[in-house]
């Protein structure tokens, strides 16, 4: 991607973003079909995401945590397994936690919306549930 793209550090934190949204929310079904590049006229681009949903909250027994693997694996994922892929791509550490702050603001609408959506009342404890464990794990 970084040799393709026209804003490469960008649309590597908007690929990473997604990744954490998909680990955060239960996602374990965002496969390499789901991520490609755009060529627009003169430059090429990260293609907006789509598919975004929590196939956890449908298939509980399922122990994957990501479709695809991040530093060799899919389950028992760290924050350290993201930050190696940001390091490895050279993403200063700054714009690193920049993105983690990003998602520690929001996460309290994200219960607010879940709060509010047509889920079923007991669907609604386990997602923020997860959501809040899997932030936990990421916070440490």
């Amino acid at each position: 991607m970084v040799e393709f793209s026209a804003y490469p550090v960008l649309d590597l934190i908007n690929y990473v973003e997604i990744l954490l949204f998909c680990y955060l929310t239960g996602n374990a079904d965002m496969h390499l079909k789901n991520f490609s590049l755009y060529k627009k006229i003169k430059e090429t681009t990260l293609t907006p995401a789509y598919d975004l949903l929590s196939t956890k909250l449908v298939i509980p027994e399922d122990t994957e945590e990501l479709a695809l693997t991040l530093n060799g694996k899919k389950r028992k994922l760290k924050r350290s397994d993201f930050d190696n892929l940001l390091k490895t791509m050279k993403v200063e550490d700054k714009i690193i936690e920049n993105t983690y702050n990003k998602f520690r603001k929001v996460l309290p609408l994200w219960y607010d919306f879940i709060e509010i959506s047509f889920l079923p009342n007991q669907m609604k404890i386990d997602y923020k549930a997860l959501i809040e464990h899997r932030s936990s794990i990421l916070n440490k």
